[in-house]
């Protein structure tokens, strides 16, 4: 059996093919076991359904760290058993670090955006205090990267994963950040895991985007449309409509007046807050990691849907999508991960990669799709 899991793990335990063989019989129908050439414990297995078993199989072997890999054979299913690999402990120091300084680089991109916007710091609100306004968009931007990387380290605690704590990665004005990351410490056990993982991140920062936008029109500024035409002919103010902006925010502001939950008198309309600004980069960071690309969380999600060749395909589909959008430098910048890795087109896989993804999950990936164009913007500038 040949796989990029495999490959990379040894087997070095003190536990005999008999002893193991007794633990896989508890699970599953064995036909033969051996040890193969590289010293690993190889068991064949009559075909069966395995998702259940498997998982119960994993986390006995766990405490005992052991690792196993279920693959599926031409003529059976055929398990290996590794060590655990040891797992790098974390440099919180290291995570607080880079959590401060992100902070402080997102602060100084707000204040710069409030202070050189002469919209609003001489216009509508000039008597605002640039350094609040500057902490507003720095808790907005922050909570919703930091909300992101936090769907993804609770689903792991769910399903007993280890994983690393976020790191976030500083940045340059107008952003102030790169982002964050955080990278599991063993493989997951099987697509359905792999699916909840890649799909929570982005479901987590999409929900606090939207709040963010909502956020926006409570710190809106109301001017007359006579005001506003002024200003449009400024260039201070423009609609905000697709594709500059998400779709996301169109829906949002629709439901919300549709609602009359907020509401203007007749002439008038809403300039909105610079938190907008956040929304829109959270937006950005949704779109681009939703896409089925190679280890973004759309191609751990899409390794998922459609298996190892359905995932290449999708990889090669998403490069594309950026290409056409406009962010080509960031394909450039993937392919050259991909190559430079010598991983091109491997996303992260399941040790059990035979049983299928839940029907739910599989039907949810359709939702999946929608939050992606619901995401998607163009390239500032």
């Amino acid at each position: 059996m040949s796989d990029s899991i495999s490959s990379k793990l040894e087997y070095s335990s003190s536990h005999s093919l008999a002893d193991l063989r007794a633990v896989v019989t508890d699970y599953f129908d064995v036909t033969d076991a051996f040890v193969d050439v590289a010293g690993t414990p190889t068991f064949t297995l009559m075909f069966q359904p395995v998702k259940t078993g498997f998982k119960h199989l994993s986390q006995r072997l766990s405490s005992q760290q052991l690792l196993p890999v279920l693959r599926r054979g031409e003529t059976a299913l055929v398990l290996k058993i590794f060590s655990k690999p040891v797992a790098k402990s974390d440099r919180k120091w290291l995570s607080i670090l880079l959590f401060v300084v992100t902070l402080t680089t997102i602060y100084i991109a707000g204040y710069f955006l409030w202070i050189e916007n002469r919209l609003w710091s001489e216009i509508l609100m000039p008597r605002a205090t640039p350094f609040v306004q500057a902490a507003v968009y720095a808790a907005c931007l922050a909570g919703i990267i930091g909300s992101h990387e936090l769907g993804h380290k609770i689903v792991c605690s769910r399903h007993k994963l280890a994983a690393s704590t976020p790191y976030f990665i500083p940045g340059f004005p107008p952003f102030g950040t790169f982002g964050a990351l955080i990278s599991l410490k063993e493989p997951p056990t099987n697509k359905d895991e792999l699916f909840d993982i890649g799909v929570a991140g982005p479901l987590s920062g999409f929900a606090i985007l939207a709040i963010v936008a909502i956020l926006s029109m409570a710190l809106g500024v109301p001017v007359s449309e006579t005001q506003a035409r002024t200003l449009g002919e400024q260039n201070l103010v423009g609609p905000v409509s697709w594709p500059s902006s998400p779709l996301i925010f169109s829906g949002i502001f629709g439901i919300m007046e549709s609602l009359k939950i907020y509401s203007l008198p007749e002439g008038w309309t809403l300039v909105l807050g610079q938190t907008l600004f956040a929304a829109w980069v959270g937006s950005l960071v949704t779109f681009l990691n939703l896409l089925p690309i190679w280890q973004l969380d759309g191609g751990h999600v899409s390794r998922a849907v459609f298996g190892r060749r359905g995932h290449k395909v999708t990889s090669v589909v998403g490069l594309g999508v950026l290409v056409v959008s406009g962010y080509w430098f960031f394909a450039l910048f993937l392919v050259f991960l991909m190559t430079a890795s010598r991983r091109a087109g491997i996303a992260a896989e399941p040790l059990e990669d035979v049983s299928q993804l839940s029907r739910w999950r599989t039907l949810f990936y359709i939702p999946v799709l929608a939050i992606l164009v619901l995401s998607f913007v163009t390239p500032p500038g």
